[in-house]
Protein backbone atom coordinates (compact mmCIF):
# COMPACT_ATOMS: atom_id res chain seq x y z
CA UNK A 1 0.00 0.00 0.00
CA UNK A 2 3.15 2.30 0.68
CA UNK A 3 4.28 1.77 -3.16
CA UNK A 4 0.86 2.64 -3.81
CA UNK A 5 0.94 5.95 -2.59
CA UNK A 6 4.11 6.78 -3.70
CA UNK A 7 2.92 5.97 -7.28
CA UNK A 8 0.07 7.91 -6.68
CA UNK A 9 1.83 11.13 -5.83
CA UNK A 10 3.86 10.80 -8.75
CA UNK A 11 0.86 10.41 -11.10
CA UNK A 12 -0.99 12.86 -9.33
CA UNK A 13 1.44 15.57 -9.49
CA UNK A 14 2.52 14.99 -12.59
CA UNK A 15 -0.64 15.05 -14.65
CA UNK A 16 -1.56 18.18 -13.14
CA UNK A 17 1.76 19.28 -14.76
CA UNK A 18 1.36 17.67 -18.33
CA UNK A 19 -2.61 17.98 -18.70
CA UNK A 20 -2.99 19.19 -21.93
CA UNK A 21 -5.69 21.89 -21.12
CA UNK A 22 -6.55 23.96 -18.59
CA UNK A 23 -9.34 26.69 -18.32
CA UNK A 24 -8.95 29.26 -14.97
CA UNK A 25 -11.83 32.02 -15.59
CA UNK A 26 -10.15 33.31 -19.42
CA UNK A 27 -9.34 31.46 -22.57
CA UNK A 28 -8.22 27.59 -22.22
CA UNK A 29 -4.21 27.42 -22.09
CA UNK A 30 -3.53 24.47 -24.45
CA UNK A 31 -0.78 21.82 -24.37
CA UNK A 32 1.17 24.04 -26.83
CA UNK A 33 0.47 27.51 -25.04
CA UNK A 34 1.68 25.30 -21.85
CA UNK A 35 4.81 24.41 -23.77
CA UNK A 36 6.07 27.71 -23.59
CA UNK A 37 5.68 28.11 -20.35
CA UNK A 38 7.01 24.72 -18.60
CA UNK A 39 10.41 24.51 -18.09
CA UNK A 40 12.76 22.37 -20.23
CA UNK A 41 12.99 20.00 -17.30
CA UNK A 42 9.86 19.72 -14.87
CA UNK A 43 11.49 18.97 -11.26
CA UNK A 44 8.58 17.87 -9.07
CA UNK A 45 10.10 17.78 -5.61
CA UNK A 46 9.32 14.89 -2.42
CA UNK A 47 10.12 15.40 1.31
CA UNK A 48 11.51 11.89 1.98
CA UNK A 49 9.23 12.12 5.23
CA UNK A 50 5.94 11.80 2.28
CA UNK A 51 7.63 8.41 1.69
CA UNK A 52 9.02 7.31 5.03
CA UNK A 53 9.10 3.74 4.94
CA UNK A 54 9.86 2.69 1.33
CA UNK A 55 13.31 2.60 0.09
CA UNK A 56 14.15 6.09 -1.60
CA UNK A 57 16.13 3.76 -4.57
CA UNK A 58 12.49 1.92 -5.01
CA UNK A 59 10.66 5.57 -4.69
CA UNK A 60 13.28 7.30 -7.15
CA UNK A 61 12.89 3.96 -10.01
CA UNK A 62 8.95 4.25 -9.44
CA UNK A 63 8.72 7.73 -9.29
CA UNK A 64 10.82 8.43 -12.66
CA UNK A 65 8.94 5.44 -14.59
CA UNK A 66 5.48 6.53 -14.21
CA UNK A 67 6.31 10.14 -15.28
CA UNK A 68 8.36 9.67 -18.34
CA UNK A 69 5.88 7.31 -19.36
CA UNK A 70 3.29 10.46 -18.92
CA UNK A 71 4.87 13.05 -20.22
CA UNK A 72 5.62 10.74 -23.26
CA UNK A 73 1.86 10.12 -23.38
CA UNK A 74 0.87 13.62 -22.81
CA UNK A 75 2.73 15.17 -25.82
CA UNK A 76 4.86 17.16 -23.39
CA UNK A 77 8.12 18.11 -24.77
CA UNK A 78 9.81 17.94 -21.19
CA UNK A 79 11.56 15.76 -19.18
CA UNK A 80 10.32 15.43 -15.54
CA UNK A 81 12.48 14.78 -12.83
CA UNK A 82 11.01 13.59 -9.53
CA UNK A 83 13.77 14.88 -6.91
CA UNK A 84 12.96 13.49 -3.35
CA UNK A 85 14.81 15.55 -0.59
CA UNK A 86 16.36 13.96 2.46
CA UNK A 87 16.85 17.11 4.33
CA UNK A 88 14.87 20.21 4.43
CA UNK A 89 18.25 22.41 3.66
CA UNK A 90 18.30 20.80 0.79
CA UNK A 91 14.39 21.64 -0.13
CA UNK A 92 14.97 24.85 1.34
CA UNK A 93 17.43 25.71 -1.56
CA UNK A 94 15.92 24.32 -4.33
CA UNK A 95 12.57 26.17 -3.74
CA UNK A 96 14.97 29.46 -3.90
CA UNK A 97 16.75 29.01 -6.71
CA UNK A 98 13.38 28.43 -8.59
CA UNK A 99 14.15 24.82 -9.42
CA UNK A 100 11.01 23.40 -8.52
CA UNK A 101 7.88 23.13 -10.28
CA UNK A 102 5.63 21.52 -7.36
CA UNK A 103 6.70 20.37 -3.93
CA UNK A 104 4.88 17.47 -1.36
CA UNK A 105 5.81 17.55 2.05
CA UNK A 106 3.96 17.15 5.54
CA UNK A 107 2.27 20.07 6.66
CA UNK A 108 3.97 20.01 9.76
CA UNK A 109 7.24 20.43 7.92
CA UNK A 110 6.04 23.14 6.03
CA UNK A 111 5.06 25.26 9.31
CA UNK A 112 8.78 24.96 10.35
CA UNK A 113 10.33 26.09 7.16
CA UNK A 114 7.80 28.77 5.62
CA UNK A 115 9.50 31.35 7.06
CA UNK A 116 12.35 30.50 4.66
CA UNK A 117 11.42 28.71 1.94
CA UNK A 118 9.47 31.36 -0.50
CA UNK A 119 6.69 28.47 -1.64
CA UNK A 120 2.47 29.06 -1.33
CA UNK A 121 0.29 25.94 -0.43
CA UNK A 122 -1.90 24.97 -2.83
CA UNK A 123 -2.84 21.61 -3.53
CA UNK A 124 -4.37 18.86 -0.69
CA UNK A 125 -5.56 15.69 -0.78
CA UNK A 126 -8.79 15.96 0.70
CA UNK A 127 -8.19 12.60 2.93
CA UNK A 128 -5.40 14.71 3.98
CA UNK A 129 -7.75 17.69 5.69
CA UNK A 130 -10.77 17.73 7.52
CA UNK A 131 -12.50 15.38 10.65
CA UNK A 132 -10.85 12.31 8.93
CA UNK A 133 -7.12 13.75 10.18
CA UNK A 134 -8.59 14.28 13.69
CA UNK A 135 -6.45 11.92 15.82
CA UNK A 136 -8.41 9.97 18.43
CA UNK A 137 -7.03 8.40 21.55
CA UNK A 138 -8.76 4.86 22.39
CA UNK A 139 -9.20 2.43 25.46
CA UNK A 140 -11.37 -0.80 26.30
CA UNK A 141 -14.62 -0.16 27.66
CA UNK A 142 -14.08 -2.87 30.17
CA UNK A 143 -10.79 -1.37 30.83
CA UNK A 144 -11.84 1.23 33.71
CA UNK A 145 -10.12 4.10 31.65
CA UNK A 146 -12.23 7.14 30.86
CA UNK A 147 -9.11 10.19 31.29
CA UNK A 148 -5.52 10.58 30.13
CA UNK A 149 -4.93 10.60 33.76
CA UNK A 150 -6.34 7.12 34.21
CA UNK A 151 -3.34 6.16 31.62
CA UNK A 152 -0.33 6.50 33.91
CA UNK A 153 1.15 3.39 34.55
CA UNK A 154 -0.53 2.03 30.94
CA UNK A 155 1.15 0.96 28.21
CA UNK A 156 0.17 2.74 24.53
CA UNK A 157 0.98 2.38 20.91
CA UNK A 158 1.27 4.61 18.29
CA UNK A 159 2.62 4.96 15.04
CA UNK A 160 6.08 6.49 14.44
CA UNK A 161 6.80 9.86 14.27
CA UNK A 162 8.28 9.37 10.78
CA UNK A 163 5.05 8.60 9.33
CA UNK A 164 2.87 10.72 11.82
CA UNK A 165 4.79 13.34 13.81
CA UNK A 166 1.82 15.47 14.23
CA UNK A 167 -0.07 12.05 16.41
CA UNK A 168 3.42 12.12 19.02
CA UNK A 169 2.98 16.68 19.09
CA UNK A 170 -0.54 15.62 20.42
CA UNK A 171 0.28 12.72 22.83
CA UNK A 172 3.23 15.22 24.37
CA UNK A 173 0.82 17.41 24.86
CA UNK A 174 -2.09 15.39 25.87
CA UNK A 175 0.46 14.72 28.63
CA UNK A 176 1.71 18.36 29.67
CA UNK A 177 -1.87 19.04 30.06
CA UNK A 178 -0.85 16.66 33.33
CA UNK A 179 1.80 18.39 34.14
CA UNK A 180 4.06 15.65 32.58
CA UNK A 181 6.80 16.41 30.30
CA UNK A 182 8.32 12.76 30.40
CA UNK A 183 6.59 9.53 28.63
CA UNK A 184 8.66 7.48 30.29
CA UNK A 185 7.80 8.75 33.57
CA UNK A 186 3.95 8.42 33.14
CA UNK A 187 3.34 5.43 30.97
CA UNK A 188 4.70 2.07 31.81
CA UNK A 189 5.15 1.67 27.80
CA UNK A 190 5.12 3.67 25.21
CA UNK A 191 5.53 1.11 21.99
CA UNK A 192 5.50 2.11 18.17
CA UNK A 193 3.36 0.20 16.07
CA UNK A 194 3.85 -0.32 12.12
CA UNK A 195 0.02 0.59 10.66
CA UNK A 196 -2.67 2.15 12.59
CA UNK A 197 -4.67 -1.06 12.18
CA UNK A 198 -1.88 -2.68 14.15
CA UNK A 199 -2.39 -0.15 16.94
CA UNK A 200 -6.36 -0.62 16.72
CA UNK A 201 -5.82 -4.31 17.22
CA UNK A 202 -3.51 -4.68 19.99
CA UNK A 203 -6.24 -2.57 22.25
CA UNK A 204 -8.81 -4.70 20.82
CA UNK A 205 -7.07 -8.05 21.84
CA UNK A 206 -5.92 -6.81 25.45
CA UNK A 207 -2.38 -6.29 24.27
CA UNK A 208 -2.04 -2.76 24.81
CA UNK A 209 -4.47 -0.47 27.47
CA UNK A 210 -4.67 2.66 24.50
CA UNK A 211 -3.73 3.35 21.27
CA UNK A 212 -3.74 6.74 18.96
CA UNK A 213 -4.76 6.58 15.73
CA UNK A 214 -6.63 8.86 13.24
CA UNK A 215 -10.40 9.18 13.00
CA UNK A 216 -10.23 7.89 9.33
CA UNK A 217 -8.68 4.91 10.48
CA UNK A 218 -10.60 4.31 13.16
CA UNK A 219 -13.99 4.64 11.39
CA UNK A 220 -12.70 2.24 8.47
CA UNK A 221 -11.91 -0.18 10.90
CA UNK A 222 -15.32 -0.45 12.79
CA UNK A 223 -17.12 -0.37 9.72
CA UNK A 224 -14.76 -3.36 9.05
CA UNK A 225 -15.31 -4.98 12.39
CA UNK A 226 -18.46 -3.53 13.81
CA UNK A 227 -16.96 -5.44 17.60
CA UNK A 228 -14.19 -2.97 17.55
CA UNK A 229 -17.04 0.16 17.92
CA UNK A 230 -18.40 -2.21 20.29
CA UNK A 231 -15.52 -2.49 22.48
CA UNK A 232 -13.38 0.39 22.09
CA UNK A 233 -14.31 4.00 22.94
CA UNK A 234 -12.28 7.03 22.50
CA UNK A 235 -11.32 9.02 25.74
CA UNK A 236 -9.40 12.05 23.78
CA UNK A 237 -10.06 13.83 20.30
CA UNK A 238 -7.74 16.30 18.70
CA UNK A 239 -8.10 18.73 15.84
CA UNK A 240 -8.24 17.82 12.18
CA UNK A 241 -4.43 17.98 11.94
CA UNK A 242 -3.15 18.29 8.53
CA UNK A 243 -1.78 15.73 6.62
CA UNK A 244 0.84 16.33 3.60
CA UNK A 245 0.31 19.26 1.60
CA UNK A 246 2.06 20.65 -2.13
CA UNK A 247 2.60 23.91 -2.89
CA UNK A 248 3.63 25.68 -5.87
CA UNK A 249 6.91 27.78 -5.89
CA UNK A 250 6.51 31.89 -5.64
CA UNK A 251 8.43 32.24 -8.38
CA UNK A 252 6.61 29.92 -11.12
CA UNK A 253 4.98 31.78 -13.98
CA UNK A 254 1.36 32.75 -12.20
CA UNK A 255 -0.48 31.36 -15.61
CA UNK A 256 1.33 27.49 -15.22
CA UNK A 257 0.30 27.94 -11.44
CA UNK A 258 -3.53 28.58 -11.83
CA UNK A 259 -3.44 25.91 -14.94
CA UNK A 260 -1.62 23.69 -12.15
CA UNK A 261 -4.07 24.45 -9.52
CA UNK A 262 -7.26 24.35 -12.05
CA UNK A 263 -6.30 20.92 -13.14
CA UNK A 264 -5.80 19.20 -9.56
CA UNK A 265 -9.04 20.09 -8.55
CA UNK A 266 -10.58 18.81 -11.81
CA UNK A 267 -8.06 15.84 -12.10
CA UNK A 268 -10.72 13.09 -10.32
CA UNK A 269 -12.74 14.25 -14.05
CA UNK A 270 -10.01 12.85 -16.25
CA UNK A 271 -9.58 9.30 -17.52
CA UNK A 272 -6.31 9.12 -15.87
CA UNK A 273 -7.78 10.80 -12.62
CA UNK A 274 -10.12 8.16 -12.22
CA UNK A 275 -7.47 5.29 -13.09
CA UNK A 276 -5.30 6.79 -10.30
CA UNK A 277 -8.54 6.93 -7.93
CA UNK A 278 -9.53 3.31 -8.87
CA UNK A 279 -6.30 1.64 -8.79
CA UNK A 280 -3.96 3.21 -6.39
CA UNK A 281 -7.25 4.17 -3.75
CA UNK A 282 -6.60 7.65 -3.67
CA UNK A 283 -9.36 10.37 -3.25
CA UNK A 284 -10.04 13.60 -5.09
CA UNK A 285 -7.24 16.52 -4.74
CA UNK A 286 -8.85 19.87 -3.18
CA UNK A 287 -8.04 23.04 -2.86
CA UNK A 288 -5.88 24.78 0.19
CA UNK A 289 -7.61 26.25 2.37
CA UNK A 290 -5.65 28.26 5.13
CA UNK A 291 -7.66 27.16 8.19
CA UNK A 292 -6.71 23.74 7.10
CA UNK A 293 -3.29 24.68 9.07
CA UNK A 294 -5.14 25.79 12.24
CA UNK A 295 -4.93 22.54 14.10
CA UNK A 296 -1.65 22.43 14.13
CA UNK A 297 -0.81 25.51 14.40
CA UNK A 298 -2.92 25.79 17.73
CA UNK A 299 -1.59 22.61 18.79
CA UNK A 300 2.56 24.20 17.98
CA UNK A 301 1.32 27.10 20.13
CA UNK A 302 -0.25 25.06 22.66
CA UNK A 303 2.55 23.09 23.41
CA UNK A 304 5.01 26.09 23.55
CA UNK A 305 2.69 27.37 26.04
CA UNK A 306 3.24 24.53 28.09
CA UNK A 307 6.63 23.71 27.75
CA UNK A 308 7.26 27.42 29.00
CA UNK A 309 4.65 26.67 31.97
CA UNK A 310 6.18 23.26 33.07
CA UNK A 311 9.93 24.89 32.97
CA UNK A 312 9.19 27.77 35.14
CA UNK A 313 7.75 25.19 37.75
CA UNK A 314 11.01 23.46 37.72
Amino acid sequence: MRTARLLSYSIMLCTILLLPTATFGGPPVTGAELQNIIPKVLRVGFSSRVFSDTDPRDAQAAMELWTEELSRSMGIKALPRPIIFRNTADLIEAVNKGELIIVSLPAIDYLKIRDEARLTPSIVSSSNAGKGREFVLITRRDRGISTVADLRGKTINILPAAKQEVSHLWLDVLLMREGKRDRSSFFRQVKETASASQAIMTVFFKQADAAIVSRGAFETSKALNPQIGNQLSVIAESKSLMGDISCIPNMVNDKLKRSIEYAAEHLHESTIGKQIFTLFQIDRTIPFQPSYLDGISDLLRERDRLLTKLTRKR
